[in-house]
């Protein structure tokens, strides 16, 4: 997924609290949501488009023998209208596209079909026309079930359809009033009936999101735990420095693999001063207060990324120092001398009179 919306688990509980009839997620969900279905979306059109376009075009057939009169004006809204539009829309669902122009795109084919039929009825003069106008229910129903548009989308469609046959059938002089309610009636049912399909569609679709949003959810949290884990494992948490552990893999990481560092390296080991006399003294609290800011001069010093800094045990600190000898280390051990004592820890136990 392009970049991940955040989704918390807070989210996901709200999401699942909604009312069986509320297809809406909240913003953060519905984000993502709308962005990864939205291309299902998009590649099950594609899918099914050369099928949709053979089986449009054999309507012709009934074309031919229900309107007869105006059977060359159907052939030329299908072939050279109708037709081409399917295609065209089929390169644009292939490119990114924003979700409000692919919902255009995706509405604009069976209404694009429904169109056609309808100015075909308006036209025609046949007895027969009355039949005719039923291709719009057929087409209806393809569009909210086979299409599979969003359930906003299929009820604009199921909308814009009923309030165009309508008009087609008031204006049209060969439409008994009995027919043209009897017709508007077949296509009401066929837009409940396509619609409540579309709902249940929509909705199992969103449930399964969910879950699925919440196995990732869960996936992740045990990743992170684990990452924690293994980090805690390897971390002194006091000082923020590896623990022994963790010393001894970077020291292995660093001597021993397939292809060690060559050359001379030089061992620090690093003993606060009096440090038992320190805690007894100033107590356990104030202890790990003074460890932890020795920790940081000593990790001040050292070459972040390439030396090995831990804490051995209790006060005891060791770093690796790679590709040094003893005149390199000797520099560095002094430093971290001076940064200790620049400090200024006080320790009234000993002579300095602070922590050295």
């Amino acid at each position: 997924m392009a970049a991940d919306v955040d989704i918390t688990a807070q989210d996901l509980a709200c999401a699942r609290s909604t009312r069986r009839w509320n297809l809406a997620f909240p913003a953060a969900i519905e984000a993502r949501f709308e962005r990864e279905i939205g291309q299902r979306r998009a590649k099950t059109l594609l899918k099914v488009m050369p099928r949709t376009v053979l089986v449009y075009n054999a309507f012709l057939i009934g074309d031919y023998f229900l309107v007869g009169d105006a059977f060359w004006l159907a052939v030329v809204l299908h072939l050279a209208v109708v037709t081409p539009w399917m295609v065209v829309a089929c390169i644009l669902m292939s490119r990114p596209l924003t979700a409000v122009m692919r919902n255009i795109i995706i509405a604009s084919i069976p209404l694009a079909m429904i169109a056609g039929i309808l100015t075909v009825f308006s036209v025609s003069r046949d007895p027969l026309a009355a039949h005719y106008q039923y291709f719009a229910v057929i087409a209806l129903i393809y569009a909210n079930a086979a299409l599979r548009p969003s359930y906003p989308l299929a009820l604009a469609i199921s909308l814009v359809t009923i309030l165009a046959h309508t008009l087609a059938m008031v204006l049209h002089p060969g439409i008994a009033v009995p027919v043209a309610v009897s017709a508007a009636c077949v296509l009401i049912m066929a837009a409940y009936v396509s619609l409540s399909a579309n709902f249940a569609i929509e909705r199992d679709l969103r449930r399964l999101y969910l879950l699925r949003l919440a196995d990732m959810l869960a996936a992740s949290d045990l990743q992170r735990a684990a990452a924690d884990l293994h980090r805690i494992s390897y971390v002194d948490p006091l000082t923020g420095l590896a623990n022994r552990r963790g010393i001894d893999a970077r020291a292995e990481a660093l001597f021993a693999g397939a292809d060690p560092r060559p050359g001379h390296f030089a061992v620090l080991m690093i003993d606060v001063d009096h440090f038992k006399s320190f805690n007894d003294h100033y107590g356990h609290p104030e202890g790990d207060r003074c460890l932890a800011r020795v920790a940081g001069a000593i990790r001040d010093t050292v070459r972040e990324g390439l030396d090995v800094v831990g804490r051995y045990g209790g006060e005891e600190f060791l770093v690796i120092l790679p590709d040094a000898d003893l005149a390199g280390a000797v520099p560095v051990a002094d430093r971290m001398r001076r940064l200790v004592e620049q400090l200024a820890i006080p320790h009234d136990q000993v002579a300095a009179g602070r922590v050295t």
